[in-house]
């Protein structure tokens, strides 16, 4: 099972282009997330979109369900996410969410 995700781990190093990106996008092989979700006042913007694989969209979704949560029991939190690149890739190697206020962690999610 190990030698399995030896063989499969994620390598978006040559993905080195916003459009090497969009391409993988518009092939189905990799989803579009925003920094600050957009249920969270984030806009539509390229600054605000990130392209990746689509478990990593389901990690943060979850994540930002607990988020929402937390704001609708009236929670004041900032919420920032900040991506990480390995080398020239355009596809983040993680995602570091930081919620600051009057409840402070951190979420990582590791994408390659």
């Amino acid at each position: 099972m190990f030698n399995w995700f030896k063989k499969n781990k994620l390598d978006y190093s040559q993905v080195d282009s916003h459009q090497k990106a969009i391409n993988l996008f518009n092939k189905g092989k990799l989803s579009k997330i925003y920094l600050m979700p957009l249920e969270f006042g984030g806009t539509e913007l390229p600054m605000n979109s990130l392209y990746i694989p689509a478990f990593v969209k389901k990690l943060k979704k979850d994540f930002d369900s607990k988020i929402e949560k937390l704001l609708i029991d009236g929670k004041k939190i900032s919420y920032a996410t900040e991506p990480e690149y390995k080398g020239n890739s355009f596809i983040p190697s993680k995602l570091i969410i930081n919620i600051t206020g009057e409840i402070e962690f951190k979420e990582i999610i590791n994408i390659w």
